[in-house]
């Protein structure tokens, strides 16, 4: 671990996980190229929104 420590850049960061309902899973099975864009595109546009927001973030996040 000391490692690993030692390669992280001396920020904050913040570790992010999107989920989407249990119901919604044999659907993403069937469509998953469709779902899986939609979701990703979603959890981006959100991420981007709040993180501009001052009562959050207030910044631009980078990629």
């Amino acid at each position: 671990m000391d490692a690993r420590k030692k390669e992280l850049l001396p920020v904050s960061y913040f570790h992010v996980v999107l989920t989407i309902p249990d119901d919604l899973n044999p659907l993403v099975l069937v469509n998953q190229k469709v779902l899986y864009s939609i979701h990703f595109k979603a959890g981006s546009e959100t991420l981007l929104e709040l993180g501009k927001d001052p009562k959050h973030l207030g910044a631009e996040a980078g990629w």
